[in-house]
């Protein structure tokens, strides 16, 4: 990977004192757009953070930054201190050019020549008529190699750069194909992640592909030390054929369920169908509430714990095996 390192990144230029923003390049990837937002005070201190990492970073930054950056959460710490990464795709692309890329990197191997990959198809190529991109092609099969990009080569640099702790506790968030790409990280037992919200997952897209992923992880564990949230809105369910075969309801159901089946003890997971939510509504709800849910510090569903508590608690975490 090239020009990872934001010391060695042009431009370089802060958006303010605590948001850092710059491109990347990844080696059979492509550029990528990284945003970084410092936890207020962090250069008075002498102490490394946990990463709150985002897919999809041009829609999902901004909002997460609010939850746990902006004025309010800053005057009403209520959330841990923690190092936000957005991982985005360049403007200058286009949308068609967005629509291809996260499609390839949030799947596995899939054809796409099911219904599910054949109606992705007809969006896009809609999308990339109106851009006059004709040429412009889909596929799907680059989360590996996304994975790795940011396991082996994005993390591992900022930290050179920014106080992260790698050995911390670090949570991923995704939402519709991201929040696939959330799933299959999960059940990665490379992953540095152990914290996940998912929101509104592609559960059926790459062929049930979910399915056998948590079918080879129980092969191999008897246990999964995690926090992982995840939703989508009700009116996301049955409202829409495309919708139904994305399996949005069903699936954030049966990844409950199949965790009551699984038994992991070290597991905790919370589940929610929002209401009056759809796919474009949801996103600041359930980040909001998916943040306070891994972080175990939801009202109504957690027990309220004083900032020494979970400053003790957070201090004393690791990263799952």
């Amino acid at each position: 990977m090239k020009r990872v390192n934001p010391a060695q990144t042009e431009p370089l230029a802060p958006v303010n004192k605590r948001h850092h923003h710059f491109e990347v390049m990844a080696d059979g990837l492509g550029r990528y757009t990284i945003d970084i937002s410092l936890p207020q005070g962090y250069e008075l201190s002498n102490q490394n953070y946990p990463v709150v990492l985002t897919t999809d970073g041009n829609l999902l930054f901004d909002r997460v930054a609010v939850e746990l950056h902006s004025g309010s959460a800053a005057l009403i710490p209520l959330m841990p201190e923690v190092i936000i990464v957005g991982v985005g795709y360049p403007a200058d692309e286009g949308y068609a050019s967005f629509y291809a890329r996260r499609n390839f990197d949030f799947h596995g191997e899939w054809d796409m020549q099911d219904p599910l990959g054949q109606s992705l198809h007809k969006i896009f190529n809609g999308i990339k008529q109106a851009e006059g991109k004709p040429d412009m092609q889909m596929s799907a099969g680059g989360a590996p190699r996304f994975s790795a990009f940011l396991r082996e080569e994005l993390l591992p640099h900022l930290a050179a750069s920014y106080p992260i702790d790698l050995g911390a506790r670090h949570t991923l968030i995704g939402d519709s194909s991201g929040g696939h790409y959330v799933l299959r990280d999960l059940y990665d037992d490379q992953s540095l992640f152990s914290r996940y919200v998912c929101i509104s997952p592609g559960f059926s897209s790459a062929r049930g592909a979910i399915r056998m992923l948590d079918e080879a992880y129980a092969a191999r564990h008897k246990d999964m030390e995690v926090d992982l949230f995840i939703c989508c809105g009700d009116q996301e369910v049955g409202k829409d054929p495309l919708m139904g075969l994305i399996n949005f309801g069903s699936g954030v159901t049966w990844v409950a369920e199949q965790f009551s089946v699984r038994g992991y003890p070290s597991a905790n997971v919370h589940w929610e169908i929002m209401n009056n939510e759809d796919h474009g509504s949801i996103l600041s709800r359930a980040i909001s509430a998916g943040l306070r849910s891994v972080f175990r510090l939801r009202p109504g569903v957690h027990p309220m714990e004083s900032h020494e508590e979970m400053a003790a608690r957070l201090g004393q975490e690791k990263k799952r095996p």
